[in-house]
């Protein structure tokens, strides 16, 4: 008899909301995290919220801020640097191990991700591209059969996903973005390993320009606008029972 699949805790439903907060911008960088109000926004006791926090600061997501307080760890170029670094041997390894192993119902499963993301680009819905870009990604470690990188691969995504987030959603991606996905998924297609890595090499590369480019030089003035201070919209549904 096969074991039933074991339903997410809450620990795991609360990291999982406020990743994704931090990674569609609701959640700004250097916007403080409190404990009670986190609490009190998901129907949960504090327990839940100090694991998640601290599973939160282990992927760098929030750090320490004053005293015993934690906050949305703001970007820094370097950063974006490291991580695009890291995005470029992931991204590689997993085209090129994707042209080998793919399959057919992989191959439409991924053909229709490209064509919800080129739709996304037309209607000009930046989180939908997002969402979609993100998606297609993880679909590709998905066809390596590898749980090893994909394990490994979706710590970097969640870092990838809040970058994209904080800066595309503000000025927007250029055409190239779902070119080149069709271009990887074009030589996964046709079981080119060697042209589907150089491709998410490549890819990944004009990725980390498009976000320096997109980001405030070092010690530039901003808007001067505070953090927000995390609070739930009325329409707001508590975490799942």
């Amino acid at each position: 008899m096969a074991d039933l699949p074991q339903r997410p805790s809450r620990t795991d439903q609360v990291f999982e909301a406020i990743v994704d907060d931090i990674c569609t911008g609701r959640l700004t960088p250097g916007a403080p995290l409190r404990q009670e109000q986190l609490a009190e926004r998901f129907n949960v006791s504090r327990q839940p919220v100090q694991q998640a926090l601290l599973l939160l600061r282990n992927q760098g997501l929030v750090r320490e801020f004053g005293r015993r307080g934690l906050e949305v760890t703001p970007l820094e170029r370097d950063f974006v640097s490291h991580l695009y670094e890291l995005r470029a041997i992931l991204d590689g390894q997993a085209a090129r191990l994707a042209a080998d192993r793919r399959t057919g119902e992989w191959l439409r499963h991924a053909t229709r991700i490209v064509v919800a993301g080129r739709q996304a680009f037309d209607d000009r819905s930046f989180a939908l591209m997002v969402r979609n870009d993100v998606e297609f990604h993880r679909t590709v470690v998905e066809a390596t059969a590898n749980p090893l990188l994909a394990e490994s691969a979706g710590v970097m995504w969640r870092n990838v996903q809040r970058v994209m987030g904080e800066v595309l959603l503000q000025g927007g991606a250029p055409a190239w973005v779902w070119e080149d996905h069709a271009a990887i998924l074009d030589a996964i297609r046709d079981g080119d390993g060697e042209a589907a890595e150089a491709l998410a090499r490549r890819h990944a590369e004009h990725g980390e320009q498009l976000i320096l480019d997109a980001m405030p030089a070092e010690g530039a003035p901003t808007d001067g606008a505070a953090p927000p201070v995390m609070a739930a919209p009325d329409d707001e549904a508590p975490l799942a029972e």
